[in-house]
């Protein structure tokens, strides 16, 4: 029972590490696309895919991790870090589909102007 408490609490631990890199995903490209020259802002919108699967693949982990440390242990402690990979993961989640949103609409804009 305890290497099963000790398993939940390192998917814990991965689930917030994988909502951690997916906040910071687009952060990353953003910052490479102004340091570089041959990468554009648009470009960047690439890492939005990654942002989001990462920020989903938290939340299952997280949420796994939860219910079975909730489930195992007696006491009903130990469940703050998946907590936290949830929040995370959905705050990475957001700001992918707010930034898929956004190069969505300025696509449209674009192909607005050029069709008149």
């Amino acid at each position: 029972m305890t290497t099963l408490i000790a398993t939940s609490r390192r998917r814990a631990w991965a689930a917030l590490v994988v909502g951690l890199a997916g906040l910071l995903t687009l952060p990353a490209a953003i910052e490479v696309s102004r340091r570089s020259k041959r990468i554009g802002l648009l470009d960047a919108g690439y890492a939005i895919p990654l942002a989001f699967l990462l920020g989903l693949v938290a939340i299952v982990m997280a949420r796994r991790a939860r219910t079975n440390l909730r489930w195992l242990e007696l006491r009903g402690g130990g469940t703050r870090i998946a907590t936290a990979a949830v929040v995370v993961g959905a705050v990475g989640l957001c700001l992918a589909t707010a930034a898929a949103l956004s190069v969505g609409f300025y696509e449209l804009v674009v192909l607005y102007q050029h069709s008149r």
